[in-house]
């Protein structure tokens, strides 16, 4: 890349900062790698999910899931399937049931660093069995009526939309941009009237596209546009040309509740006098309500006349319009006793099976979903179970561990019977820093997975330090030690 291009993206990193929310979630990176059927998840931070009837597609950092069971089964999508390279960054359906996906991955630059990069698109008209790939949508530098982007890097796909048999596509380098042609090719399109470049305008990083109704929205990183005529001509709405406007002009998400026909959006400040919140349309834009104040939300789902949003601080829902809300309480798997560590939570998504809806949602720490509203979960997680002859009795993951920003450790274990399990943690002086003591229940039949977690803090309350840390489990009589690696930003 020359400088002039390193330059345009490393101003860029501002907003890519907030937005490696979205992108880069500490998921923990054990998994099944192989294509096919498989029993767990690729990944436990689901950033994007889409359903159809009772189909379920989830998206995470180390590919894409399928199930068409409620979770009984899973089939797993990884870049040899699908062609682009490693995670999922935005999901969508076709009206004639042709599934779309976005890829992306990191890079190293000079003297920058880590950068993300767009690795395209790919789409199957078969629920998987076969794929198209679309490379990541760039500008030849003879571009001369705008200033092109000739990158993938920082040029990276969040939303896609469709708008009769168009594609279009936010990314945040490359802008809004649509394709009438299954991605052969692109075409640049800006809502302001201005020649585009993503260096120079705000409103030219795009970050989510939505169609309903024949209409299109986009939001950007400064603000909301609508457009009734398929891109032709844009109304704008933003945190300061309206009496009631959207709450910040940094659009995270759009969404349509067409039972209330209401437009949803995740509006994050871009200065002192923005806030972060929800902000909602009953008429098409022309006034917002503010809602959930003090919230980053990532993304919407609609079961009827129920809202739920999937945010940083927990999975919201609403059943009035937004007049009040109530947080889903911690998830627990009522049969395994697996919880969501997390309250980040990246998607959500309502499915539709026989006599009843099923709520799925996609957390940093794993996908939860429950049939009956909420009053008993089941949890799906990634990690390798330690009944299989390829993996050790206990092991701990994520590895390494980071406490302040990852949360909590899990030492995964397996058992067949009642009793205590015991796990001492030791620094590299071999000086005892915590025990964690878990009493199991007899599981119902055979050998069950079990793991229990660990904050990073000492028996004294104190975040241990950077190191190399060595831990004892005691399970059903039988000793197995392990190492783990701990980072702490502090020291």
């Amino acid at each position: 890349m020359q400088l002039h291009y390193k330059i345009i993206f490393f101003i860029f990193l501002l907003l890519v900062t907030i937005q490696a929310q979205l992108l880069k979630p500490g998921s923990f990176q054990l998994g099944p790698t192989a294509e096919g059927s498989v029993d767990r998840l690729l990944g436990n931070a689901m950033v994007d999910m889409v359903t159809k009837d009772y189909i379920l597609f989830a998206g995470s950092g180390y590919g894409l899931n399928r199930t068409y069971d409620g979770g009984s089964t899973w089939t797993a999508f990884t870049s040899k399937d699908f062609g682009g390279k490693n995670g999922i960054t935005a999901i969508t359906f076709m009206d004639d049931s042709t599934l779309w996906i976005a890829t992306s991955f990191d890079t190293s630059i000079t003297d920058v660093g880590e950068l993300p990069a767009g690795s395209g698109l790919s789409y199957t008209r078969d629920n998987g069995r076969s794929w198209s790939h679309v490379p990541q949508p760039i500008d030849p530098r003879t571009v001369t009526d705008y200033k092109p982007t000739t990158t993938n890097v920082q040029n990276l796909i969040f939303d896609i939309a469709i708008l009769d048999s168009t594609i279009w596509i936010a990314s945040f380098g490359g802008g809004l941009r649509r394709s009438e042609d299954m991605g052969s090719t692109w075409h640049v399109v800006t809502t302001d009237g201005i020649p585009f470049s993503a260096l120079d305008y705000l409103n030219h990083r795009a970050f989510s596209v939505m169609s309903e109704n024949g209409n299109l929205w986009v939001g950007t990183a400064a603000g909301i546009s609508r457009s009734s005529d398929g891109g032709n001509s844009w109304r704008r709405f933003t945190s300061k040309n309206q009496e009631f406007p959207i709450s910040g002009n940094f659009i995270v998400a759009l969404a349509y509740q067409s039972e209330a026909n209401t437009i949803w959006a995740a509006t994050i400040e871009t200065d002192s006098t923005e806030i972060r919140a929800v902000s909602k349309s009953i008429n098409g834009g022309e006034s917002w309500e503010v809602v959930l104040e003090g919230v980053f939300a990532h993304n919407f789902a609609f079961d009827g006349q129920i809202v739920y949003v999937a945010a940083d601080e927990g999975l919201f829902l609403s059943n009035n319009g937004g007049e009040s809300w109530y947080t889903l309480p911690p998830l627990r798997d009522n049969q395994t006793g697996e919880e969501i560590l997390s309250t980040i939570f990246y998607s959500a998504g309502v499915s539709y099976e026989a006599g009843s809806n099923r709520l799925w949602a996609g957390s940093a720490d794993g996908l939860a979903t429950t049939s009956d509203n909420g009053n008993t979960w089941q949890i799906f997680r990634s990690f390798q179970s330690t009944r299989r002859d390829d993996t050790p009795d206990v092991y701990a993951y994520p590895s390494p561990f980071a406490p302040s920003e990852q949360g909590f450790v899990r030492f995964q274990y397996d058992i067949s019977r009642a009793g205590e399990v015991v796990i001492e943690i030791f620094n590299f002086a071999m000086e005892k820093v915590a025990t964690i003591r878990e009493s199991e229940a007899a599981p119902a039949g055979g050998s069950f997975d079990r793991s229990a977690r660990w904050d990073g803090r000492t028996s004294s309350g104190n975040i241990v330090a950077s190191g190399v840390y060595f831990f004892r489990v005691k399970v059903e009589g039988k000793v197995s030690w392990g190492k783990l690696v701990i980072i702490n930003s502090g020291n």
